[in-house]
């Protein structure tokens, strides 16, 4: 068993929630970009479709913060206290 320290348990959180804002935020550009697409009604869009383009949005959206945005997740984290948590 792992026994880590409550700073270290904060800074994982805070890093955590950074990253799933920065997430929401891009899956709303992403959304928005979506919408602009030019759609046929040759062929009707289900429920499914929808509900599968949605989630495959999101999770564009999530690798694209772990890999592309590295530097705006660390900017949101020490905009939201990042800096009280590090070791000095």
């Amino acid at each position: 068993m792992k026994v880590e320290s409550v700073n270290q348990i904060k800074v994982d959180k805070l890093k955590k929630v950074s990253e799933e804002f920065v997430a929401n935020f891009f899956f709303q550009i992403f959304r928005k970009m979506y919408d602009t697409v030019p759609k046929s009604s040759l062929i009707p869009e289900s429920f499914g479709e929808k509900w599968f383009r949605e989630n495959l949005l999101y999770e564009y959206s999530k690798n694209a913060v772990k890999s592309d945005l590295r530097d705006l997740t660390d900017s949101v984290y020490k905009a939201l206290g990042g800096k009280v948590y590090q070791k000095k």
